[in-house]
């Protein structure tokens, strides 16, 4: 797995090759076909435990100290950053999966996205004070409308090739348009 990620890493889904991955992992070829049937299925596996591990590390990166919803989203954003730095190999597969995934891949790791998104609401979001949110909406309807605003987001965004340069530099116009969702739901 490790040299895989290495190999998708470096050159992509496209040009990586499963040659070059079975001598420098000391397995076979036919092992490699065996365990993941594909080249697209080695891809999975490894985007899989690349997200697994992203989130594994985000959850111990602690929040607490920010009440602002919106400077949380900061943090987190600078710590995805930053993340990307210490682990340019995840990165590249995790953004190439989401914005161009492999053939016969694209509704598996669809489902990966819109779990990422309702987690990244939740972990947001729930703990939003709703005192100053207008009485006609209940909480699940301000995580709800999150939600749609936050999909919109990837509607627009995620169409192309994804890269940490890219991403940073959406960064502001998308917090822009959450805190407007927001602010239209708040006490007049």
């Amino acid at each position: 797995m490790e040299v895989a990620k290495i190999e998708f890493g470096t050159h992509g889904y496209k040009a990586a090759s499963t040659n070059a991955i079975y001598p420098r992992a000391k397995v076979s070829k036919g092992l490699i076909f065996k365990l993941f049937k594909s080249k697209a299925g080695l891809f999975y596996a490894v985007f899989e435990t690349a997200l697994a591990d992203m989130l594994e590390e985000m959850h111990k990166f602690d929040l607490g100290s920010y009440d602002d919803v919106f400077e949380k989203i900061v943090q987190i954003t600078l710590w995805k950053f930053e993340y990307s730095h210490r682990h340019p190999y995840d990165t590249k597969i995790l953004l190439e999966g989401v914005g161009n995934p492999p053939k016969g891949l694209e509704a598996k790791i669809a489902s990966h996205l819109h779990e990422l998104m309702q987690f990244s609401v939740r972990y947001f979001f729930d703990s939003l004070p709703m005192d100053e949110i207008s009485s006609e909406y209940t909480k699940s309807d301000v995580i709800n409308y999150l939600e749609i605003g936050i999909a919109g987001l990837q509607a627009r965004y995620v169409n192309r090739e994804l890269t940490v340069e890219y991403m940073d530099s959406i960064r502001d116009e998308s917090i822009r348009f959450l805190k407007t969702l927001l602010r239209g739901m708040e006490k007049k």
